[in-house]
């Protein structure tokens, strides 16, 4: 969600990042626009030399000489300045004291020649031709160059200041009265420009948290339709081939071809058997899909982990003798108690201890600890299963849904990367967490899942 700016911070983003991102839009998006400016600035400062050069060469050489010095050996060089750097390498770093100095030396210097002309001509009036320059380049600089609002602040006081104080400290009498009234009117033009530029990065501010937003809210719906798809992959694969052998043992007793009392029985029990497959299978999307969405009621209460955790192993004792494999429970000498949900404390469990048989190999021991933190207020249940190991690399994918590694269970299981996306959000909704530590043992194999709890006063 992209954060909102706080009051005492205007024009900036409190996510510093995204600070970054809306300068770094800003400014490459208005790179176009620096370099028209910039050509047009060259083309104006030839054009009105040149008007210089052919209308008063011959009355004020001079002051013809002074043009061009300014105009050519002042202006023209900024504006071709501003344009190169546009192209070199870092330009963002530099662009908020690239625009603003070289609008306020483009104004100044005009203003400088602007002083000059009624020396040369005294029928010129001094308010109009310089407001007239130095207002056209105040308004073409600011709403063109993507100038930063307290650099912008900083560029207009330095062209109000400097030129009303300029002329106001070197001219009397009529001129005086004119630098007087050119003042008023270059404060009120730097009001205008300030009040328009701040509302139009506010402006510009919105966009681009929307379309921020917009774009999250996009990935965001990718993800869902990649993970929807995937979803129906998955599911497509795990039911077609129960549902095939189920399939075939119908027809074979419907045929005839399966005969016989005892191969009846076991044809049905097979029946049986991948009909409750199936139906788990679909609990466990139905499930995901529900952790997914928060739709789970949590009924919090005070929890012996000391007979839940017995309890979770009794229901895998089946499974565990199938692989020939152990559960050990290191019981803990006093009593531990949490506040969690019953239910949803079991499917933590159940999930944590079937994956620690699935991806251990025969004969393993699977081991539980039943600890508490240093600080009295975490209690935490640990299975610490004898698998391969996780990568480090890969051990972000744990806890998304869908998200699987490379290590593959030891006896053709099924693993969906579902289970522990499921696990981490039913821990949440606790008020609890989840985790993983791999590798445990000093052969690089091993891994360790957790999940910590409240701890209640025993």
């Amino acid at each position: 969600m992209v954060a909102d700016r706080p009051a005492d911070r205007p024009l900036r983003f409190a996510d510093a990042a995204q600070e970054d991102r809306f300068q770094l839009d800003r400014l490459s998006g208005a790179l176009s626009r620096v370099r028209v400016l910039t050509i047009v600035g060259l083309l104006l400062v030839a054009l009105l030399g040149m008007m210089d050069l052919i209308y008063t060469v011959h009355n004020q050489p001079e002051y013809v000489a002074l043009s061009l010095g300014v105009r050519f050996g002042l202006v023209a060089p900024i504006w071709l300045a501003v344009f190169i750097s546009t192209y070199l390498p870092g330009h963002a770093r530099r662009a908020n004291v690239i625009y603003a100095s070289a609008t306020v030396l483009v104004c100044w210097a005009l203003a400088f020649l602007k002083w000059h002309t009624p020396l040369y001509f005294a029928e010129t009036n001094l308010l109009g031709q310089t407001a007239f320059d130095v207002t056209l380049v105040l308004l073409m600089s600011f709403f063109t160059l993507p100038v930063r609002f307290p650099w912008l602040v900083g560029a207009v006081l330095a062209v109000v200041g400097g030129i009303s104080a300029g002329f106001l400290l070197t001219n009397e009498g009529t001129r005086f009265n004119d630098s007087l009234m050119l003042a008023s009117v270059l404060l009120g033009v730097g009001v205008l420009v300030v009040v328009s530029v701040r509302t139009r990065e506010n402006t510009e501010r919105r966009l681009f948290a929307q379309r921020e937003q917009l774009a999250e809210l996009n990935a965001e719906l990718s993800r869902l339709n990649a993970e929807k798809n995937e979803f129906m992959t998955i599911a497509a694969h795990d039911l077609r081939s129960p549902l095939a052998a189920l399939g075939g043992a119908v027809a074979g007793l419907q045929s005839g071809q399966i005969a016989g009392a005892e191969k009846v029985d076991t044809t049905y029990a097979s029946i049986q058997e991948m009909s409750q497959r199936m139906l788990g299978l679909v609990d466990d999307y139905l499930g995901a899909h529900a952790v997914e969405h928060a739709k789970l009621p949590v009924r919090s209460e005070r929890l012996d982990l000391e007979v839940a955790v017995q309890t979770a192993v009794r229901r895998v004792m089946a499974a565990a003798r199938a692989k020939r494999q152990m559960v050990r429970f290191d019981v803990p000498t006093d009593p531990v108690w949490a506040e969690a949900d019953a239910s949803l404390l079991a499917q933590v469990l159940d999930n944590f201890l079937s994956n620690a048989l699935k991806f251990s190999p025969a004969g393993a021991e699977i081991e539980i600890g039943l600890l508490r933190g240093e600080d009295g207020r975490r209690v935490r249940i640990e299975v610490v299963d004898q698998g391969p190991g996780i990568p480090v690399a890969e051990q972000s994918k744990l806890f998304r849904m869908f998200g699987r590694t490379s290590v593959q269970p030891t006896a053709g299981e099924k693993s969906h990367g579902i289970g522990l996306a499921v696990t981490k959000r039913l821990a949440e909704s606790m008020g609890g967490a989840v985790g993983c530590e791999s590798p445990v043992a000093v052969d690089g194999t091993g891994a360790a899942f957790w999940v910590e709890l409240r701890a209640c006063p025993s």
